[in-house]
């Protein structure tokens, strides 16, 4: 059963099911068509092609002629006679178109209609006489599991009683096309096997090599791109699936890179902590304990920086997406309140600020953490100055936050805020990350540019 189940799982059987269920439909609707449509169509064709020949019949009041309607395919078989009835009431069946006639019946009362019980069908047809006179009568009735069509009418023939013409064919089903149609039907399906094994093969073989590409990416395989010649969606796919490695690949290494750097960045203090606190413990440092205690602060704070960075870049997309404290927020405001705590930071350092009017909407603590990380981050690198300006453009509020430190090397410029992404020197941490992060939430945009002198970092948040 298992075995079934994988087979019938696979892309062949699943288009050939697909191809046979289509013929099926195809072939059922005909049938059902040919049974109720097509038999009525070719009933009402015989039935006037009857109608036709037995008018003629009349017209011309010649019945002694043979029969030259049989040979039409829908009157094939047909014949016609006449049945006189005598003054008492003595029915005889004349077959006035062969060489003799029949035997008369016997005696019986016509207006009660013919004895049916003998194995006769012109007997039988003559049965349908009804007293009269009769104007083509038709009749359409099953005798003995076989339906015959036939028409009545009265004529004038012979010299005495009441003389009837009854045309009649026998309604012959012809399953030719039926049979025709299921035997079509059979070799559709042989032929939609074969056709689902090509589509199937031709479908499933780049499918496959798809599938074992995604298993090497699993296992971090990022040699060789997969290589499919197909310009239709299995190609578009495997384009993109080139494109992922080539993303997952740089992200694997940024990580690598990452992991390295903060490694590092978290063993130094580390280090310089516990060094400190053994020269207190067994009495040998250069400086007082208070130095020493001093240098372990800081390396303290400095440590917990980090980690709180890494926490916080960590679930900050969860923070993010559920957040609902999205208030208004003066930009104006806010800036001038975090450069005053920046400018304490350091004295040396001359601010210039052009601070404009301007109101966003989203979460003020995410939103001020942002601009606090530029601003930590110009405040480390600048020289002498460092300018912020506020303005808006369009649909937007810009801050601009410049700084006269050295120039970022080109080839890291597009990766400075990726996540995990540090470089060798160690001079970018987590910061920029998080505020490209909550930048991108909010729909805005974050970019930096290399002045002639200096770096300007412009954050782009939608009014």
């Amino acid at each position: 059963m298992k075995k079934f189940n994988y087979k019938f799982k696979s892309l062949t059987m699943r288009i050939w099911t697909t191809f046979t269920a289509i013929i099926l439909i195809i072939i059922f609707s005909i049938s059902i068509f040919y049974l109720v449509a097509f038999r009525s169509i070719t009933e009402k064709a015989i039935t006037q092609d009857l109608k036709v020949s037995h008018a003629y019949l009349l017209k011309a009041n010649n019945f002694t002629q043979p029969n030259r309607y049989d040979g039409i395919k829908n009157l094939k078989d047909s014949d016609y006679y006449i049945v006189s009835v005598g003054k008492d009431n003595i029915a005889e069946i004349m077959n006035v178109n062969k060489a003799h006639g029949m035997p008369p019946v016997s005696p019986g009362n016509v207006n009660s209609g013919f004895r049916t019980n003998e194995n006769n069908i012109r007997i039988w047809m003559a049965s349908y006489i009804t007293p009269g006179k009769l104007s083509e009568k038709l009749i359409k009735e099953s005798y003995n599991n076989n339906k015959f069509i036939f028409f009545i009418s009265s004529i004038k023939y012979g010299t005495s009683g009441t003389s009837y013409l009854i045309s009649y064919v026998p309604e012959k089903q012809d399953s030719s096309l039926l049979y025709m149609v299921l035997g079509i039907g059979v070799l559709f399906i042989a032929i939609g096997f074969l056709c689902a094994k090509l589509v199937a093969n031709y479908i499933s073989k780049p499918l496959k090599e798809l599938e074992n590409y995604t298993v090497r990416i699993s296992h971090k395989d990022w040699e060789e791109p997969i290589k499919i010649k197909n310009e239709d969606e299995i190609g578009r796919l495997a384009i993109s699936m080139n494109m992922m490695r080539k993303e997952l690949k740089r992200g694997d290494e940024e990580e690598k890179l990452f992991l390295q750097s903060i490694s590092h960045d978290l063993k130094t203090p580390i280090m310089v902590i516990m060094s400190h606190a053994e020269a207190i413990i067994d009495g040998v440092y250069v400086e007082s304990v208070e130095k020493n205690a001093e240098i372990i602060r800081d390396e303290s704070l400095r440590l917990e920086k980090k980690v709180k960075q890494m926490l916080y870049l960590n679930t900050l997309d969860y923070v993010l997406e559920n957040n609902f404290e999205n208030i208004e927020i003066n930009m104006h405001r806010l800036l001038y309140h975090i450069t005053n705590r920046f400018e304490i930071v350091n004295s040396n350092i001359q601010w210039d600020l052009n601070i404009g009017e301007a109101i966003i909407s989203g979460n003020a603590d995410k939103v001020q953490v942002s601009i606090e990380n530029i601003l930590d981050n110009s405040l480390r690198y600048a020289k002498e100055k460092i300018s912020v300006t506020l303005k808006k453009e369009g649909n937007f509020a810009v801050v601009e936050i410049y700084n006269d430190g050295p120039h970022i090397p080109q080839e890291h410029l597009s990766h400075i805020f990726d996540n995990f992404y540090k470089d060798k020197t160690g001079k970018f941490g987590l910061g920029l990350a998080i505020c490209k992060k909550i930048v991108n939430y909010y729909n805005g945009e974050i970019e930096v540019t290399n002045r002639d002198v200096g770096v300007s970092f412009s954050i782009r948040y939608p009014l």
